[in-house]
């Protein structure tokens, strides 16, 4: 008896003086953090990233749910020990097993449940974040894509009003005109697909801060700076993060409250009422649960890993994009300079050349944003289930 109270007060203790992590969230960009950046009209937005991804935990309405039901615990705990400590099992009739459960079993229950909702906020107050960079990013990037799109379709126009003249002068036919005008028809289809995924990222980051759907968002500029992810020895960097996490170890303090409170069902329970049948389901459970814990958190680990690579590939392809567009708008251009081609030749290069741009900044916002969801993970939270969204790839095509 004396060994099983020693064992639940050092786990009391370890509950009592184990403490959680909390991620900062700070944001990577190129945009410098402005305290007062934030500039409200009455139908306007003015926002930094900075400034969208810090005003989540003050406004997200998610997390402040979150909190008052953390406040709900630390007060069902200061109930619980008040009730324990007026309990006593020296009084004649008293049932031993509910004053030991209630003294012993319950605390721990309590503070475990406190810790497990401090661990759930901090996870989904970093998810929001990294999808508040997400959808603003997304937004950025479809506004350049818009904006290259209404620059190609002014150039297809112009060769459209040149193939015209060339067909008046019996120099090209009329069905020289279909190639241009059916990318016409792509390109303002293009834009439609690409206006939905800005109005749906809007929508998001409105329900985020919990303003005014109908408020319009004035976005600053930002983009994320390509930082190649050091995998070196990333098997010891899974390990490792496996020995910290959260949801492993808490899995762990599950099975050693389980324990202990089948050992109090098993010294006074008959089974007659079925609870220590239900004790020993209990325990069956938690240490199931420790077995699929771990195993889980090594396959979000390795997943998450393998998500990271497959993007920085698609940095990597996107890059030899933008140096074989660069070549062809060089050349263009020395053609041009040579009096070989004309202008809208150059121009189309041009624009060839800004679009590879800008899809390749949109593969690296992904790919850090990804990253930052690895070292979140590593950092001892491998068992939380972080976001699968990633940034859109409207206009990819055109």
């Amino acid at each position: 008896m004396r060994k099983n109270l020693s064992l639940l007060i050092a786990l009391a203790i370890c509950l009592n003086t184990a403490t959680t992590c909390f991620a900062a969230g700070t944001v990577n960009s190129t945009s410098n953090p402005v305290n007062n950046s934030v500039q409200v009209d009455n139908s306007n937005l003015n926002l930094t990233i900075y400034d969208a991804v810090n005003g989540i935990e003050k406004s997200n309405t998610e997390i402040s749910l979150m909190k008052g039901k953390l406040d709900t615990l630390n007060k069902q705990y200061d109930l619980d020990h008040e009730i324990a400590t007026s309990l006593r099992t020296d009084i004649v009739g008293v049932n031993k097993q509910q004053v030991e459960l209630q003294q012993l079993i319950t605390p721990l229950k309590d503070k475990q449940n406190i810790k497990n909702q401090k661990y759930a906020i901090d996870v989904r107050l970093n998810n929001i974040k990294l999808d508040m960079e997400r959808q603003y990013l997304n937004v950025l990037t479809c506004n350049e894509q818009i904006d290259n799109i209404n620059k190609t379709l002014t150039n297809l126009d112009e060769q459209i009003n040149k193939l015209q003249q060339q067909i008046n002068l019996g120099l090209a036919t009329e069905d020289s005109l279909n190639a241009p005008n059916i990318q016409k028809s792509q390109l303002m289809t293009q834009i439609e697909s690409i206006n939905s995924s800005i109005d749906n990222s809007m929508l998001v980051m409105k329900q985020y801060l919990n303003i005014d759907l109908n408020k319009n968002l004035i976005l600053n500029y930002a983009k994320k700076d390509y930082v190649k992810f050091d995998d070196t020895n990333i098997e010891a960097q899974i390990s490792s993060a496996l020995e910290k996490d959260y949801g492993t170890s808490e899995s762990q303090i599950s099975l050693q409250i389980a324990q202990e409170q089948q050992k109090i069902y098993v010294r006074y329970d008959n089974d007659i009422s079925g609870n220590r049948s239900s004790a020993e389901s209990d325990l069956l459970a938690a240490q199931n649960n420790v077995i699929s814990t771990n195993s889980n958190a090594k396959s979000n680990l390795w997943n998450k890993y393998y998500t990271l690579k497959s993007d920085e590939n698609a940095v990597e392809t996107q890059a030899l994009s933008e140096k074989s567009a660069e070549d062809a708008y060089n050349k263009a251009k020395s053609n041009y300079d040579n009096g070989m081609t004309d202008k809208l030749a150059v121009d189309t290069a041009a624009l060839a050349l800004n679009k590879e741009k800008t899809m390749k900044q949109r593969a690296i916002n992904e790919y850090m944003i990804v990253q930052q969801e690895f070292k979140y993970m590593l950092d001892g939270h491998a068992s939380a289930q972080s976001s699968m969204q990633s940034i859109g790839v409207s206009g990819i095509e055109y």
